[in-house]
């Protein structure tokens, strides 16, 4: 359910960007606005399934995710759905993080990358669905059905996870919830995502005023988590390298990750003037290429170590990000989506259960927690450098219209033709520095290989 949502939206953005009257900047946070809703509650989450347990809190965002889907495919505004998208990205915080939570209480750590890679095969699943599916919904039902779509899928999910999830975790602590703590964590990292949103739009002055004060505001944070009895985050767990290693190396993938997906879909539709269902069907490699080497991947680093693999994952994501930096013809795109498939799929199982299984059961909750929020902080930071690289090139109002299906620059082609060639040099340049960043999470896996070798 939350990999066919997450693709549904990618394809079918530039279409509800024109039929909303939405820019770049509207585009932004409809895109983000999940992320940003998740961030939000991620740490919260986890410490309350700790507390409380894992399933009922899953449960809980099964609900709110629906609710979410709902209020999307009413939405009549670009700010209404992006509101929308936030509160199902509240929803899709429990999923996210509680999903591999389940997981890791219940499988062995031996048989544990394996189980993960399985976990990203349902994800990656929902993906392909959801691509393959998005462009032909547009098409002939219309954006808001891509979100509406998921109101049966989700409805099923609820009942199917009430009847057979069991709950074999159990709270070893009491209850005591530090909402200082929580607060103050929620709003540092809310007002660090808005500050990075504004400097990808050239508001510097504003999003420095916001980055002091998150900065402020998290520093206040730590020293009231290291002085309360029971703290919403143990920072103790930082001081295990295996651990705090893959949160970084979690964080500068995501960074490298995170736009990928949506300026190629701008690339094909934009640049190119390929229609949503084409859109979909040419993403797909990657899609099936992740979810075969997440199987792999996961297999691999039960045998032979995590660290191995995640080097692998990471050298061949970079390497497809700057094929991506190269396109010119559709071999170029479907080699290169193959490579990053492979890269990426080889690096998320083995990341995660190296981070999952380096803390002790009553943590997990949290760890799973942190390892999401490093993903949906490098994500937006993904978005937003795109769109800084975009702007570079660019005009920003022309950028608005070129990708809202090219129509408000009127009948002048030979205009439009010039403005695209910018837009196509723009998405690419994106793409090496994001091929770069992919390739400083390397450090982080060598520095862990003997841990890897030894777990």
């Amino acid at each position: 359910m939350a990999g066919y949502n997450a693709r549904l939206a990618v394809v079918g953005m530039p279409t509800i960007a024109h039929d909303l009257n939405a820019d770049i900047w509207s585009m932004t946070w409809i895109i983000q606005g999940y992320m940003l809703g998740s961030t939000f509650v991620q740490l919260i989450v986890g410490r309350l399934s700790d507390l409380f347990g894992r399933v009922r809190m899953f449960n809980l965002g099964i609900l709110i995710f629906i609710i979410g889907a709902l209020a999307s495919g009413i939405s009549s505004e670009p700010y209404i759905l992006a509101l929308s998208r936030i509160l199902q990205g509240l929803g899709g915080a429990f999923l996210m993080s509680l999903s591999v939570t389940i997981l890791t209480d219940n499988i062995p750590s031996n048989m544990l990358g394996r189980w993960l890679g399985i976990n990203q095969i349902t994800w990656r699943a929902g993906a392909i669905i959801g691509l393959t599916m998005s462009g032909f919904i547009i098409d002939y039902l219309g954006w808001r059905w891509i979100f509406l779509s998921q109101i049966p899928i989700g409805l099923i999910a609820l009942y199917w996870s009430m009847r057979s999830l069991k709950e074999i975790y159990k709270p070893v602590e009491k209850p005591k919830i530090d909402f200082q703590g929580f607060a103050l964590f929620s709003v540092s990292i809310t007002l660090l995502l808005i500050s990075l949103t504004l400097t990808g739009y050239g508001y510097e002055i504003y999003s420095r005023e916001l980055l002091i004060t998150s900065l402020t505001l998290f520093v206040l944070f730590v020293i009231w988590e290291i002085k309360t009895t029971s703290p919403a985050l143990d920072l103790k767990i930082f001081k295990i390298w295996q651990f705090t290693g893959g949160i970084i190396a979690q964080l500068l993938y995501s960074i490298g990750f995170g736009a990928s997906l949506t300026l190629l879909a701008i690339y094909l539709q934009s640049v190119n003037g390929l229609d949503p269902s084409i859109t979909g069907m040419l993403l797909t490699p990657y899609e099936v290429t992740f979810m075969i080497f997440g199987v792999i991947g996961g297999w691999l680093s039960d045998k032979i170590g995590f660290a191995p693999v995640t080097i692998t994952g990471l050298t061949l994501s970079s390497l497809g990000l700057y094929m991506f930096s190269r396109l010119s013809t559709l071999m170029t795109l479907i080699i290169g989506e193959l490579i990053f498939g492979i890269g990426t799929g080889l690096f998320v199982s083995p990341n995660t259960s190296s981070i999952m299984t380096s803390v002790p059961p009553q943590r997990r909750g949290v760890a799973s927690s942190l390892r999401t929020l490093s993903f949906n902080i490098g994500f937006i930071l993904s978005l937003n450098l795109s769109i800084l690289s975009m702007t570079y090139y660019i005009p920003y109002k022309i950028a608005s219209q070129l990708i809202t299906l090219g129509e408000a620059l009127g009948s002048h082609s030979q205009n439009i033709a010039v403005e695209l060639e910018k837009l196509d040099s723009a998405i690419k340049h994106s793409f090496l520095i994001q091929s770069i960043v992919m390739a400083l999470g390397i450090p982080f896996s060598i520095t862990r290989i003997k841990r890897s070798l030894h777990k």
